[in-house]
């Protein structure tokens, strides 16, 4: 569906990562993604809640299992704070299962917008979080 709206998407790798914040539950499948567009970041949360729809998300309790969870990471270093949107993603800095992944995306040495941190360091210090790259 993601590539059907924007047919030049790029993705990363997939890693299986340990559950966050609810441990009794199966592995999560995360990667991350980057697209080119003209359409507003409005418009971007718009594709992806119809596409969470269309595919059923529907979790039984917050951080539960869920079949897809489209999350807007970063849109151009533009920092957005709305009551449906904000970017950058509030909690992505702490997040192994976000970082490993977007870091094959962008350059790892640029600085978070909002965090006087490279990317590459806030990945460094989130190691401790189980995180695996699926071959």
């Amino acid at each position: 569906m993601l590539t059907e709206h924007w047919p030049e998407i790029v993705f990363s790798a997939t890693y299986s990562t340990a559950p966050y914040e609810f441990e009794k539950q199966d592995v999560f499948l995360n990667a991350a993604a980057r697209i080119e567009t003209e359409e507003s970041p409005e418009d971007v949360a718009n594709v992806l809640s119809k596409i969470e729809r269309k595919l059923g998300k529907s979790p039984p309790f917050k951080y539960g299992p869920r079949t897809i969870d489209l999350d807007m990471l970063l849109f151009n270093d533009d920092i957005i704070s709305t009551d449906r949107l904000t970017v950058p993603h509030p909690s992505m800095h702490e997040r192994r299962f976000v970082l490993e992944p977007l870091c094959e995306l962008i350059d790892p040495d640029e600085l978070h917008p909002t965090m006087e941190s490279s990317w590459k360091d806030l990945l460094g210090g989130v190691q401790d979080q189980e995180c695996k790259k699926m071959e």
